[in-house]
């Protein structure tokens, strides 16, 4: 398991790499600088929402942090992730009831 330290180091490398401040990775995520500051020195760890906008905006994957994944993400499921990622909490929530409804009639099918 990577500790928090260990995952503040890698996001640091990883945003230094792309030349952005901590000011405006932060702002691209939406977090503060001070909570990112926090993160990149082991004090504080990403919620799942601010991770996956930082994974877009910086272009990593689990495989930058050491953790090997055993499938592949077609331009299909992007694009997906991509639109998750842009929508806000009422429609998540909204989409979240329509895919339960929508295996539910699936699974009644079978």
């Amino acid at each position: 398991m990577i500790d928090k330290s260990s995952i503040g180091k890698i996001i640091k490398t990883i945003r230094l790499n792309k030349k952005l401040t901590q000011e405006e990775l932060s702002e691209k995520i939406d977090i503060s600088k001070n909570y990112l500051s926090k993160i990149e020195r082991g004090i504080s760890v990403l919620n799942t929402e601010a991770f996956l906008k930082m994974a877009q905006v910086l272009d990593f994957s689990l495989e930058d942090f050491g953790i090997k994944t055993n499938y592949q993400i077609d331009e299909n499921k992007k694009e997906l992730i991509n639109r998750i990622l842009s929508l806000s909490q009422k429609e998540v929530k909204a989409y979240s009831i329509l895919l339960d409804t929508t295996q539910a009639i699936v699974k009644s099918l079978k």
